[in-house]
Order: C-alpha cells, then structure tokens, then sequence
C-alpha cells in the first residue's frame, strides 16, 4: 500500500511540474527577454564574466605561486624538495 501511494505522489509533482513548465509566466523569469534596458543586459553579461574568470585566477595565483617557490628552492640550491633530488638523479 505504501508503494502505490508513492507512485501516485509522484504523478501528480510530475503533473505539477509539467504545467509549472507550460506557464508564460515562466518566461518573465530572464531579465531581458521582455522590456529589458542596455544597462541591465551589460551588467548581467559583466556578472558573468566575472563570475567565469575567477576560478582561472584563483588557480593562476596557486600555481603561480607553487611554481615561483619551486624556481627560488632550485635556485638556491635546496635538497629538501622531492623533485629536485628526483631529476637530478640522487
């Protein structure tokens, strides 16, 4: 019986959520789809412009800072990194 219930339950969110999706009203949700200014388009593509690069400059300032440690290590000669004493064959 708990079954068939759940079945049921999950026919009717499945129908909700059908006409949720058949609704115009819907469509209102893009902000400059209808009656939408240059401004806000521009603010909106510059949000997400900012919100793409800032994963590469995260990881850009990572690896920019291992590889500049790893330079000034090799540089000064230390033994205690584990690549150096690997290619230089020790």
């Amino acid at each position: 019986m708990q079954g068939h219930k759940m079945y049921r339950w999950g026919w009717r969110i499945m129908g909700l959520a059908t006409v949720m999706a058949l609704l115009p009203v819907a469509a209102w949700a893009c902000a400059v789809c209808f009656a939408g200014d240059d401004a806000l388009a521009r603010g909106l593509n510059m949000s997400i412009l900012f919100l793409m690069s800032m994963p590469f400059a995260i990881f850009g300032s990572i690896f920019g800072t291992v590889y500049i440690a790893y330079k000034r290590a090799k540089r000064r000669g230390s033994k205690s990194l584990a690549w150096t004493q690997k290619e230089s064959g020790q």
